[in-house]
């Protein structure tokens, strides 16, 4: 590693110097030292990557390695004069430019003056950095002299967004993605940082250190270097754990209370929403892929406990909803406000009508099931004979009961409607085939409409809960399907069954007024309880006046007897 005099970063003071000691980017290292080692490098790369994952330490070991005097294996000695003065910056063999602030085609021709001027080495290296910065008119100044190139100079071409350089450019490079460094890989670095630093800290110490940097190593070491400094981490430092327990417990003032604390502690509300919606993610990712989950150690063990605690639904839905408050805060004028009422949408989800708010709500009353017996709801069940209406509306108009319908054989008077206020809560009860036959010839609780149709139907079956009734011709099938809802409601009454109805045409049974349309289905309205689920409703005829008299429907069925 690099060494320098005086107060410097443990990122600088613990820079890889060599390709050896460059950490997590194996792809890149191995084919940068074959192309030294076979004398194949090409005039120009691209490197691209996150930040701090090793970019710009790799040119200059690139350039190390193209002009050291003592090379092995295809990596630089770092202990020749070349060397040394390319660690210390003082080497007249590279030249380097930072494009995010040198950005116009006057910093490039500049830059590109001395291209054709050699120096005391054997290869010039020219490092940009963040070359996507450059303006279009720079580009056009760089893109030439990538064509034609000078054999002794090598350009090196860094970026964190490589989709904005042109492709042009990228096209006349050799292009090397670099990668976040995996968990072990970056935990293996701040150990060995601790060890040679002679730093005493403990495993929490390095445990925050390597949450912070999120795979990128100046990260962590800056983190590192900020904890030690603190000698701690603590709710100094903005624990989030009291904001945690507020969400799991649904305790807005709670949340709102942890909110307030860590604003106080010096944090922004925008910071607190950042590291929010990454430790979520941490959780999420523990429960659903703990083997990419970047926690390790105690804070492993910690953000496991809570996954379990808010469970995946209400974790995801902290992510959704944390992340969407982050976007808004950048358009409000009180950041803290917004992120006060995306706390309280959290911490009460009645409040939320999304998918991800209704999950989080059926989880909960699944795990009050599992944990014990649930209390029945105390509210009454919809009562028999009235429409569900809204508590202010006024009372249903009372009908004047119609004359009683005769049956067919005796011509003794059919039972009318029974309309009853008690609440049916049973448990559905066994019935016969001989029961429900018994029901029906006692006469059922339904309207006269309903009894006309009925009267020609023949029970014949019952197979588990579905009875099958036979009927003499389509017509009549039609008719009793109409009303069939109430039919199964009116059964349900007499019998305490739930059973489904099934209509079958049997032309040996004997003719009945039935055969006939003595009765138009579509005046009939069902109030309520067309489903055999539903509760039943009672069922009536609509009328005007004398409308339908008795002449009307002897003239239009001759030989028709009196109901």
């Amino acid at each position: 590693m690099a060494t320098y005099d005086g107060p410097v970063t443990l990122y600088r003071r613990f820079r890889p110097g060599r390709f050896s000691e460059i950490r997590g980017q194996e792809h890149v290292v191995s084919a940068l030292r074959n192309a030294v080692a076979k004398d194949r490098v090409v005039n120009a790369y691209l490197f691209s990557g996150p930040r701090g994952t090793g970019k710009t330490s790799t040119a200059r070991i690139l350039a190390k390695a193209l002009n050291c005097e003592v090379l092995h294996e295809g990596d630089p000695c770092n202990a020749c004069a070349s060397c040394i003065s390319i660690t210390q910056g003082t080497s007249f063999d590279v030249v380097e430019l930072d494009a995010a602030s040198n950005s116009g085609v006057d910093d490039i021709r500049d830059l590109l003056e001395g291209v054709w001027m050699g120096t005391g080495g054997r290869t010039k290296v020219y490092i940009i950095d963040e070359v996507h910065a450059l303006s279009d008119k720079a580009n056009y100044a760089l893109l030439k002299t990538l064509e034609e190139t000078p054999p002794h100079v090598v350009f090196v071409l860094a970026t964190t967004d490589p989709h904005k350089v042109l492709p042009t450019v990228r096209s006349r490079t050799q292009h090397l993605e670099f990668r976040l460094l995996a968990p072990d890989v970056m935990r293996d670095l701040l150990v060995d940082v601790r060890e040679k630093a002679a730093l005493e800290v403990g495993e929490d110490i390095i445990d925050a250190a390597l949450r912070d940097g999120k795979g990128s190593a100046r990260d962590a070491l800056s983190a590192l270097d900020r904890y030690v400094a603190a000698g701690f981490v603590g709710d100094g430092l903005g624990n989030l754990d009291p904001l945690l327990e507020a969400l799991a417990t649904n305790d807005a003032p709670g949340a709102i209370a942890s909110l307030a604390a860590l604003i106080r502690s010096g944090e922004e509300a925008r910071e607190v929403a950042e590291r929010l919606v990454n430790e979520m993610r941490q959780v999420f990712l523990l429960m659903v892929s703990p083997d990419i989950a970047d926690a390790f150690g105690g804070e492993r063990e910690r953000l496991a406990v809570w996954g379990q605690r808010l469970g995946l639904p209400k974790t995801v839905r902290i992510m959704e909803t944390i992340g969407r408050s982050a976007r808004d805060m950048n358009q409000s004028v009180d950041a803290t406000i917004v992120l006060e009422v995306n706390l309280a949408r959290l911490t009460h989800p009645e409040l939320d009508d999304n998918v991800a708010a209704l999950a989080e709500r059926l989880t909960s009353l699944e795990r009050k099931i599992a944990s014990g017996p649930v209390a029945a709801p105390t509210a009454p069940l919809p009562k028999i004979g009235a429409t569900r209406r809204p508590a202010e509306s006024p009372a249903p108009a009372v009908v004047p009961a119609a004359p009683a319908a005769r049956d067919a054989a005796t011509g003794a008077p059919r039972p009318q409607p029974i309309v009853t206020d008690e609440v049916v809560a049973s448990a559905p009860t066994t019935v016969t085939l001989a029961g429900v036959q018994a029901a029906l010839a006692s006469g059922l609780p339904v309207a006269r409409s309903v009894s006309a149709v009925l009267a020609g139907a023949t029970a014949t079956e019952l197979r588990g809960d579905t009875l099958v009734v036979a009927v003499r011709s389509e017509l009549a099938k039609k008719n009793l399907l109409d009303v069939a809802g109430a039919i199964i409601g009116s059964l349900r009454v007499k019998t305490g069954a739930h059973l489904s109805l099934e209509v079958v045409v049997n032309a040996d049974l004997a003719p009945t007024v039935t055969d006939a349309p003595i009765i138009d289905t579509s005046s009939i309205t069902i109030i309520e309880g067309a489903h055999e689920d539903e509760v039943f409703e009672e069922t009536a005829i609509t009328m005007e006046g004398d409308s339908v008299t008795e002449s009307s429907i002897l003239d239009q069925f001759p030989g028709a007897t009196e109901l």
